[in-house]
């Protein structure tokens, strides 16, 4: 077997929401005059002191976890303003992948396929090799089909699984910022990046962006590992300056003569070594071939205050001259500000305007610089302030594909839900006894559902982790003057409807026959009175939408489950009737009205914007 060309280890191409989002071809004029409207907030990041119940409560969830669920709410129960920030900046652990496969086969086939020296069922492998690799002639570091898809698994059911932080939103705003293409035939290295972006806003920034530069993935990704000194690659050294730190407009003057100069002082650098993975860490070592490196001076303009980096010889050299680099680049005020303006328009609204820059950004920015570029140090005076709670900004940005599937995901705890086999459309039957236990173990349920959503459930609307559209990122964090509204296409939102159809009704594929099913048991328990059809449609609407569901579109739902001609008790009774005995049918009875329910709170536009 070839591990490279494992279908495992080369996804195919997930779509581009922006291309799709040209060919829709719509009318910008009035949405772009609405936002310039929405961004005309007179605020300032003065500490907000009004009212901090439920709906400020939810506007401060959207923003800060991936995929709001309504445990997040009850964990803010009884919280004042400053004591939910408190909660939400508790960064937890990130932990590591584990072999979360081994239910794939029975347990004599799994011992025969991987002997007894690969790592063991719940154990984890990102520092051990794979013996596997190794007995069919390959590096001990490749990961194989199987520790691909338990990686992939293991990133997004950890945010499945968050508690109330932002830490994974943070996590997110840095890939954005600083993305990476993942190879996935080298887990040590992708592991070291991704936790390298899960720690990168709790630490200063300057030292996120030096250990970023020197990352493995980060030399692949931007041609540094490729550089010769003969002619030295201007590919990072346009990037780090450009997209990473300083910025591009309007303040940034840095020059190509900055770049050349940078791409010069950048070169020799080579792969990022993982050697194993201890309780502190990574011990990582950088490849530095000091024979490869320009050891001429370096020049740069005005903008650096005409610095001069002195060139190097030797194997400190590479390291000496890149950290002056860095500090020229921090001492200018453009890297604060870029900074702030990228914070502002990922947790606030994406739309600026003068006012914003004078106000909000810049001193957020002086906030940034006395923090040590912490951003999170940052982030948490924005979240305080008066004007990210600006009723304009509720409900304003369009969810990416990660907000919206995460949060169906989350809602509907599609984990603990009811597995079946859809051949037979069964629920308590002789097909549902014979089915096989394994597809009960919460372990092997989260592997099956969350090492596909990359490339199917989110990956389809034009998202997954390491695999940006280019080495900006994604359009929808950058592109004026679009964009979140890139997020809503005439491709993605049928790709949303499928997968709101799959929860609502269908069940998440596990394998070509099994589904998962949410379990009616967990929603019913969210409402304060299921059986009451009025207070059942209203309250799982404002838990799935966040806002009140307009009288109009109550009706309609209402008729549409009742009709024209039965009363409210019918709804009861099947409520009824399922609680007090679940059996098949009456489990059939509600789950087709729950799920009707459920696919026209879907189809309200309320459930795209957070």
């Amino acid at each position: 077997m070839d591990l490279n060309s494992s279908k495992a280890n080369n996804p195919r191409k997930l779509p581009n929401a922006y291309e799709a989002f040209l060919k829709d071809n719509i009318d910008l004029k009035p949405i772009l005059d609405s936002r310039n409207k929405t961004v005309d907030v007179k605020k300032t990041l003065a500490k907000y002191t009004g009212e901090f119940g439920y709906t400020q409560k939810r506007h401060l969830l959207n923003r800060v976890v991936v995929g709001y669920a309504e445990r997040h709410m009850k964990d803010l129960d009884g919280l004042s303003l400053d004591q939910a920030i408190d909660l939400i900046f508790k960064k937890p652990e990130l932990g590591e992948p584990v072999n979360n496969y081994y239910h794939d086969f029975p347990a004599e086939e799994y011992k025969k396929k991987y002997l007894v020296d690969d790592v063991k069922p719940g154990e984890p492998f990102i520092s051990k090799a794979n013996s596997r690799a190794e007995r069919q002639g390959f590096p001990p570091e490749y990961a194989g089909p199987e520790r691909v898809s338990a990686y992939d698994s293991w990133t997004y059911a950890s945010i499945y699984s968050q508690p109330t932080t932002v830490a994974w939103r943070l996590f997110l705003f840095l890939h954005t910022l600083t993305p990476y293409k993942e190879d996935n035939v080298r887990l040590k290295a992708l592991y070291y990046s991704f936790k390298l972006t899960y720690e990168g806003a709790w630490r200063n920034y300057k030292d996120y962006i030096y250990d970023v530069t020197l990352s493995d993935n980060m030399l692949y990704f931007l041609n540094l590992k490729s550089s010769k000194k003969e002619a030295p690659d201007e590919n990072f050294a346009r990037e780090v300056q450009e997209l990473f730190t300083v910025g591009k407009r309007p303040f940034s003057k840095f020059t190509e003569s900055d770049v050349k100069a940078a791409a010069r002082l950048l070169v020799g650098w080579d792969s990022l070594y993982i050697e194993n993975l201890t309780d502190e860490g990574f011990v990582t070592k950088n490849s530095y071939n000091e024979n490869n490196h320009d050891i001429g001076d370096k020049q740069f303009s005005k903008f650096y205050s005409n610095r001069l980096i002195k060139g190097r010889k030797g194997p400190e050299g590479g390291k000496l001259e890149l950290k002056e680099f860095y500090d020229m680049i921090f001492e200018t005020d453009e890297v604060a500000i870029y900074l702030s303006r990228r914070l502002v328009q990922f947790f606030v609204y994406p739309v600026l305007n003068d006012y914003v820059e004078e106000s909000i950004i810049k001193p957020l920015a002086e906030i940034l610089r006395k923090n040590n570029y912490c951003i999170a140090e940052a982030l948490k005076v924005l979240l305080k302030s008066e004007y990210f709670f600006a009723v304009e900004f509720y409900n304003s940005m369009i969810k990416s594909p990660m907000e919206y599937s995460m949060g169906l995901f989350k809602e509907f705890e599609i984990v603990k839900g009811n597995t079946r086999n859809d051949t037979y459309n069964s629920f308590f039957s002789e097909d549902q006894a014979k089915f096989d236990p394994k597809n009960l173990d919460p372990i092997y349920l989260s592997f099956r559902i969350f090492s596909s959503v990359k490339n199917n459930a989110i990956g389809r609307q034009g998202y997954s982790f390491g695999s940006p559209p280019s080495v900006s990122g994604w359009q929808a964090y950058y592109q004026e003057p679009v964009y979140d509204l890139i997020w809503i296409n005439s491709d993605s939102v049928k790709r949303r409807k499928e997968l709101s159809e799959s929860v609502a009704r269908n069940g998440v594929p596990l394998s070509d026959r099994h589904h998962v099913h949410f379990d009616m048991n967990v929603l019913i328990k969210k409402i304060k009175d299921p059986s009451n059809i009025n207070s059942f449609i209203r309250e799982l609407a404002k838990i799935i939408l966040g806002v009140d569901i307009s009288e109009k579109a109550f009706l309609r739902i209402k008729k549409s489950i009742l009709g024209d001609n039965f009363p409210d008790y019918y709804w009861s009774d099947a409520v009824n009737s399922f609680l007090n005995s679940p059996n098949k049918d009456n489990y059939n009875t509600l789950n087709i009205r729950i799920g009707q329910i459920l696919m026209q709170i879907f189809d309200l536009n309320e459930i795209h914007v957070f």
